[in-house]
């Protein structure tokens, strides 16, 4: 097989990893937080996920830590897991689903932006795809906006907006940086560092005060199982990786999609209605970022 042709074969799988992986972690947030506090979720999920991975890296001998990784881990693990996750996790306590996924959409727009200014122009296709996405992710969640909105729901709806620029910021800042010696090693470091965070805001919270680890069901077990390997441990290497291998905005597109595969879910396993304008939607949104990646192909 051709190079060129094995590498658009990988950067074809990582996209399908980052869309349908982090899509379903809304399904597995639902389950879990019947069980769990919200804190608590991300800490447990990404302190596990960051010991596996600097284990496996030590079973194999190559635990070695340069002093010019830390500066990528803590990037990684303030903006992108504890700004980015911590902001939605504390934002889904007051804003309803569909327009805290709306918010979260924006992240391709900051990534366009961040790119403009400080690098190049985006071509028309780019630009025209991302409108198109977001007129649908508009579409598709138009429900969220009808809800009315208090104090708590205006201030959430900021934070969910400060961390996608801050996600974005960080995730153009680590493309700039070296690489990782090891990228097993970076990714557990920036796990660990973001649940350090997660759990500290878990206290401010009172989450652990709630907590009750020994009365988590079987499916609740399952569910943080799925969190941790398949999603965190698989998600997050294709990420990085594609960071260093496209544009960032290009990346970003995930951003639109996962509300799409967060729909079909809770349409196919939820019993959730499916109506012929959320059809629509979904539609637009996959025209637009098919218009974004043949914008940067």
């Amino acid at each position: 097989m051709p190079a060129s042709r094995y590498r658009s074969f990988l950067l074809l799988g990582a996209f399908l990893v980052i869309y349908i992986g982090w899509g379903t972690t809304y399904l597995a947030n639902h389950f879990l937080l019947r069980e769990l506090p919200p804190f608590v979720i991300g800490t447990l999920r990404f302190c596990l996920a960051g010991l596996l991975a600097l284990l496996w890296v030590a079973a194999r001998g190559g635990l070695r830590v340069q002093a010019s990784d830390w500066g990528g881990a803590l990037i990684g693990g303030l903006l992108l897991i504890a700004v980015g996750q911590g902001a939605l996790i504390y934002a889904n306590q007051h804003l309803p689903t569909g327009m805290l996924a709306i918010l979260y959409a924006s992240l391709p727009l900051w990534s366009v932006l961040l790119e403009w200014l400080l690098q190049d122009r985006p071509p028309l296709w780019v630009v025209l795809g991302l409108a198109i996405a977001s007129a649908g992710i508009v579409l598709l969640m138009g429900g969220g906006l009808s809800a009315a909105a208090g104090p708590m729901q205006w201030l959430s709806g900021a934070l969910v907006l400060l961390a996608t620029l801050l996600w974005a910021i960080g995730a153009w800042w680590l493309r700039q940086r070296a690489p990782f010696a090891s990228p097993a090693t970076g990714l557990g470091l920036q796990m660990l560092i973001g649940a350090v965070v997660l759990g500290g805001l878990g206290l401010w919270h009172d989450d652990w005060q709630a907590l009750q680890l020994g009365e988590l069901s079987v499916q609740g077990w399952l569910w943080l199982a799925y969190l941790v390997l398949p999603v965190s441990l698989g998600v997050y290497p294709a990420y990085f990786w594609l960071l260093r291998e496209v544009k960032p905005s290009l990346v970003s597109t995930f951003a639109f999609v996962n509300p799409v595969v967060a729909l079909l879910l809770g349409y196919l396993i939820l019993d959730e209605r499916l109506s012929l304008s959320a059809g629509m939607a979904c539609a637009a949104v996959l025209v637009g970022v098919s218009m974004i990646i043949f914008g940067r192909r």
